[in-house]
């Protein structure tokens, strides 16, 4: 399964580079000469789940939001974007610091704490446009830093303490498509897949927002957002999912 979407990601970037496409007169008629920003700090309603492994030892993380907020000491997310004619980029910034307690038997425990910083960047084209959609196509680089902490106790007495942390990069391809529901309502669905062996063994994420316009410059952003990662690399296994619905605020300068 990880294969195959890795196939159809990339299958679809390269197709919609190559294939042949009407000419962006919308883009085209549109002021091409400055670049136009907007940023979007948002709160995704997320919860995080599956394997932490610290030098060979794992242990199971498995918190939904609630548990999160409960849980949780830090935590920072934004999104900045920028377009010019058909072209733009976006960088994603996510930051987490959060525990767990799994209960291995009647008498044994594991805590388990993750720092997460999690930064995104890519560049892309708008490759195809109809009367009321467009289709983007971007790469870019998916960059990780996770310390995993994991402490094996009985319900009082600490035992075995582990502790350490990774940094990698992933190379990252996919696809944005808009679809203008009314004046002042958008449909967005996102999908991008890397990794492929060279940082993470696969790394997927996808999501569907509707964006609200409130004025000439501000939107509402409601939606909802998955990403996963695989990553194992002498004995650290970061093997987690976070998904949910988010809620954002977009300012255009």
């Amino acid at each position: 399964m990880k294969r195959s979407g890795c196939i159809f990601l990339l299958f679809l970037f390269i197709f919609s580079l190559l294939c042949p496409f009407s000419p962006l007169h919308a883009a085209e008629n549109e002021e091409t000469s400055e670049w136009a920003f907007s940023a979007t700090p948002y709160v995704w309603f997320s919860g995080l789940n599956g394997t932490v492994g610290v030098r060979g030892h794992k242990g199971r993380i498995s918190l939904s939001f609630s548990e999160i907020l409960s849980d949780m000491k830090t935590t920072g997310m934004v999104v900045l974007q920028g377009r010019k004619g058909n072209q733009y980029f976006f960088f994603d910034g996510m930051y987490l610091d959060l525990s767990d307690t799994e209960q291995v038997s009647a008498a044994m425990f594991t805590d388990i704490g993750v720092k997460m910083t999690r930064l995104q960047a890519a560049w892309g084209l708008r490759v195809k446009e109809w009367e009321s959609s467009s289709l983007d196509v971007f790469a870019g680089l998916r960059y990780w830093n996770i310390n995993s902490d994991l402490t094996f106790r009985t319900v009082s007495v600490p035992l075995r303490h582990y502790s350490e942390t990774e940094s990698w990069l992933d190379p990252i391809v996919g696809f944005r498509f808009t679809k203008d529901l009314s004046p002042n309502l958008a449909f967005v669905a996102m999908a991008n897949g890397g990794g492929f062996g060279l940082g993470s063994n696969f790394t997927w994420e996808g999501m569907v927002d509707l964006s609200w316009r409130l004025s000439d410059r501000t939107s509402l952003e409601v939606g909802y957002r998955y990403l996963y990662v695989d990553y194992e690399n002498d004995g650290f296994v970061m093997d987690t999912y976070n998904d949910g619905f988010f809620i954002g605020f977009t300012w255009k300068f």
